[in-house]
C-alpha cells in the first residue's frame, strides 16, 4: 500500500508550510533585535567619543 499523489502533495503542502512557519518565527526573532542591536551600536560610538574627548581633555 503505497501513497497516493493526493497523499504526497498534502504531505508536500503542510511539510512546506512547517518550514516557512519557523523561517518566519525566526526572522521576526531576528527582526525584532534590531532596534537593540542599533541602541547599542549608538552607546558604544557615543562612549568611544566621550572617551576620546576627556582623553584630550585631562592632559
Amino acid at each position: 500500500m503505497g501513497f497516493e499523489p493526493v497523499d504526497s502533495a498534502i504531505l508536500w503542502l503542510l511539510g512546506a508550510s512547517g518550514v516557512l512557519a519557523v523561517a518566519l518565527f525566526v526572522i521576526k526573532g531576528l527582526l525584532d533585535q534590531v532596534p537593540d542591536i542599533a541602541e547599542s551600536w549608538h552607546r558604544a560610538k557615543h562612549a568611544v567619543r566621550g572617551q576620546d574627548r576627556s582623553d584630550g581633555d585631562d592632559s
